[in-house]
């Protein structure tokens, strides 16, 4: 008869049985549910979900580099200049502006006590807000003479404001007083404070703003660019086509100018621009038409017509909307044409 074995041998059997079940029954847990998580798939009670833009509930990448296995990693690419927009269909209205703050004077007799600004008004059809462009006609001239060029202009992605002054226009009946620049200085300021509280012109976008001007136009865009007491700061670049010399004290400016002027100018000497090339501190780009005069290439059918578009166009795409090819690539398309000569500083 065999003996029954020692109890505390037993004992040890007995555990060392347990031991190994319990062993058996984690392997089979692990192997059942996902690395990392409880055999539910959701983060334990008490624990946080992942800080790094991460869910491992949805699988959404915040970072690269953090997609879980057999989703792919997003990457991060840094957009360039918007294309150029060119050949927009445009459409024209009239706003009713008035500079309340400022008499209109002249030669020392008061002609009315506001100052009255019908303004003609291109915008681009496509929706979208687009940089705001006052134009400055030109003396005994009016704004709808240069209907040609302000459209064209807009139809390449700007809104295009065109005052009439009260003492360039000949149509408004008060008489031309070329000593009113100063106070055209000031109406362009009041229209740029109009077009960005006016409801029905919404479109344009107040934080990009460029004045461009012809002849005694482009006196008034050099004073509100560079002229003390003139000076708009909220004017970023400066378009003076045929301007005569600064001849009052200018303020520090970095204001980014395109001067153009055709070497047979007949009205304004071609010289006068090579002196406000002198004169303004800023970045400028001064293209010469070699050949033309003062007023065909805005009235159209010149052969410097297109480039007198291409140049404005290309200039404020560059300085003021910050599309197309860019500031790199600019003196290179002002250059292109053999009608033009280009000079620039800054």
């Amino acid at each position: 008869m065999r003996q029954r074995p020692p109890l505390r041998r037993l004992l040890v059997v007995l555990v060392a049985v347990a031991v190994l079940g319990g062993a058996v029954w984690l392997v089979r847990a692990a192997a059942s549910s996902p690395s990392g998580r409880t055999p539910s798939g959701r983060t334990p009670s008490g624990s946080s979900s992942p800080s790094d833009g991460t869910s491992s509930a949805t699988g959404k990448v915040g970072r690269a580099g953090s997609a879980p296995t057999g989703e792919p990693a997003t990457t991060t690419t840094t957009a360039g200049p918007a294309s150029a927009l060119r050949n927009l269909v445009v459409t024209r209205t009239e706003q009713q502006f008035v500079d309340t703050a400022h008499r209109l004077v002249s030669h020392g007799v008061v002609l009315a006590p506001d100052r009255q600004l019908p303004t003609y008004v291109w915008t681009p059809d496509p929706p979208g807000r687009y940089p705001l462009v006052v134009f400055v006609h030109g003396y005994d001239r009016s704004p709808l003479q240069y209907e040609r060029f302000c459209s064209v202009l807009a139809s390449s992605g700007y809104v295009v404001a065109a005052p009439s002054f009260p003492l360039e226009d000949p149509s408004r009946g008060f008489g031309l007083d070329r000593s009113d620049l100063p106070g055209e200085a000031a109406d362009v300021s009041s229209v740029v404070t109009s077009m960005e509280s006016a409801a029905a012109t919404d479109r344009a976008d107040p934080g990009r703003i460029a004045v461009v001007g012809h002849s005694d136009g482009a006196d008034v865009a050099l004073e509100v660019g560079y002229e003390q007491g003139t000076v708009d700061p909220r004017v970023q670049g400066l378009v003076a086509i045929a301007p005569d010399p600064i001849a009052t004290p200018r303020t520090p400016s970095t204001a980014p100018l395109l001067l153009v002027q055709g070497t047979a100018d007949s009205v304004v000497p071609y010289t006068s621009s090579q002196t406000v090339f002198d004169q303004v501190p800023g970045p400028t780009y001064y293209v010469s038409l070699l050949g033309a005069d003062h007023l065909p290439p805005f009235a159209g059918g010149t052969p410097w017509t297109p480039v007198l578009d291409a140049s404005v166009a290309d200039f404020l795409d560059a300085t003021v909307a910050h599309r197309g090819s860019g500031g790199a690539a600019l003196a290179g398309q002002l250059g292109a044409s053999p009608l033009v000569r280009l000079t620039t500083k800054g």
